[in-house]
């Protein structure tokens, strides 16, 4: 299998080791190229459907308290505020809190999620059409998407090369791209210390569901939207306190590993900030459709 974000075929096993879910384990290997990390095997159909289900509630838990949300809507709401409205769809809309807050702005939204019952609910919260697996291509049969967003979602792509082009079949031609997720095997000092404490662990098999398939770099990232045919507009990186607390209680100071990771997180978020083009756990992207 070739590197789903760049298309190198060389690969290396990882760092990161194995993720095991429902019995079946998911060994993530390094590209040679653009040095991401991916699943290889995939999970496949039946996988998806359990992790994807109703239940699945990203961000949720006592472990996400002292967590901000790395996700930027003020930031998509901002940008489109200060442009003609169109039509706005966002692909991966889950609950519909962005719709909602598009919808302020002029513009038409519209969304699209996996689940039917997720879908169903976000259309019922926001107001907006929202779409599933099965009734996408339906909704969108007559109309095209001006700014289509994905927001933490291409690192859930398990078959880039047949999924992308169906993403994009949802803009028209010349409309724009608005993208931002993590770079969660890009450099950053809180990274490199994870992955150094990593390989000395004996155990590197993690009983968890492989959510992120994708585990992009920078340079991962610019050349799949290149490999699409997308004219990069915008591509800034910054540093977000995930998968660190972003603040500290009282109680945590006896917790040497909270206080520990959030210590080395924020020297690590003032060292990106020296190397703003290179360093960075976060991207924002905007490209436009030849």
């Amino acid at each position: 299998m070739s590197c789903p974000l760049c298309r190198i075929s060389q690969s290396s096993p990882s760092w990161l080791g194995a993720l095991r879910y429902r019995g079946v384990e998911y060994p993530y290997v390094e590209c040679s190229g653009c040095r991401s990390l991916y699943a290889e095997p995939m999970p496949d159909g039946a996988a998806l459907a359990h992790m994807y289900g109703a239940d699945y509630q990203p961000g949720s838990g006592a472990a996400y308290a002292q967590m901000d949300d790395p996700k930027e809507p003020e930031r998509v709401v901002r940008w489109l505020a200060a442009r003609t409205p169109g039509t706005f769809v966002d692909y991966g809309c889950g609950p519909g809190h962005l719709l909602s807050a598009v919808k302020s702005t002029g513009w038409r939204a519209m969304g699209v999620e996996f689940d039917e019952q997720v879908a169903a609910d976000a259309a019922k919260r926001s107001g907006a059409e929202v779409a599933n697996r099965f009734t996408v291509e339906q909704l969108f049969a007559d109309q095209r998407a001006d700014v289509l967003h994905l927001g933490d979602v291409i690192e859930h792509l398990t078959d880039p090369d047949r999924e992308m082009p169906r993403i994009l079949g949802l803009l028209k031609p010349g409309g724009l791209l608005m993208a931002q997720g993590p770079l969660e095997a890009n450099t950053t000092l809180f990274t490199t210390v994870l992955r150094g404490a990593r390989q000395l662990r004996r155990s590197r098999v993690s009983e968890m569901a492989p959510y992120h398939v994708l585990l992009a770099t920078a340079d991962g990232q610019r050349r799949f939207f290149d490999r699409f045919g997308l004219q990069t507009v915008e591509f800034s990186m910054h540093e977000v306190s995930w998968p660190a607390p972003t603040r500290l209680r009282f109680r945590d100071l006896t917790s040497p590993r909270t206080t520990g990771l959030f210590a080395l997180r924020r020297v690590s978020q003032w060292c990106s900030r020296l190397r703003p083009a290179q360093w960075g756990n976060r991207y924002f992207y905007v490209g436009k459709l030849s």
